[in-house]
Formats: C-alpha cells, structure tokens, sequence
C-alpha cells in the first residue's frame, strides 16, 4: 500500500447490466450485478432498481454471483428496491450471492425480508 493512500487500490467497480428474461412460467427481469456496491458507488445502484422498478415488473431479479462486496449503503438500496416492489405488488428476489454478500443478508436479516435463492433459475421458478 502507497503511504497516505487509505483505500484499496484495486476495488473492481460496480457493473449493473439488466435484460428482459422470457421463462418458460413468465417474463421477469434480470438485473446482474458485478464488482464491489458500496458507498462509492450506491447511486449508481439507486438508479438502475429505481428505474427497473418504475417500470412495474410483475418480478424482478437481482443476480448478485458477480457482486464481491456489498455495503451498507448498497443494503439499503436493495431495500428500498424491494419495497417500492412490494408496494406495487411485484415480486423482488436476490439470487446467489457469494459467502461474502450471503453473510451480510443473514447478518442483518435481510434474507428474511427477501427471498434470496441459490440459483437465478430458482428465483425465476419461485
């Protein structure tokens, strides 16, 4: 580490890539997310959910197999994700988060707030 240099130098940023998925039950977006969320970077992530969910998905999925670090900040706007969803009757889920993220959500009970699957398969499936 530089002298004076208090940040880690080799964050990989955060990647937000979303599609439209027709399942074979019913179409659902697909919000995949890559790298690091976190106070940096958490409106970045504010707008692509709010977006997603401004265009009232009867389901929206949010991959996080890619997401190495999460924050609290990124927490948060996980969840207001999910109650704006709630609030339009869609259904949000996370799926397969690494160790990392998965801790996080069962540290802070997120994961009983929000279904969170194994697999995108299985959130899709519900």
């Amino acid at each position: 580490m530089t002298e004076g240099m208090w940040y880690k130098s080799d964050v990989e940023l955060l990647t937000v890539t979303v599609r439209a998925v027709k399942s074979a039950s019913e179409p659902y977006t697909l919000i995949t997310l890559t790298g690091e969320a976190d106070v940096t970077n958490h409106d970045q992530l504010r707008g692509a959910l709010a977006t997603q969910v401004a265009k009232a998905p009867r389901t929206l999925i949010v991959d996080l197999a890619g997401l190495e670090f999460m924050d609290s900040s990124a927490l948060h706007e996980i969840l207001r994700a999910s109650r704006m969803m709630d609030a339009h009757g869609g259904v949000f889920a996370l799926a397969a988060p690494r160790d990392a993220v998965a801790t996080i959500l069962k540290r802070t009970a997120t994961d009983q707030l929000i279904p969170v699957y194994r697999t995108v398969d299985d959130a899709a499936a519900g």
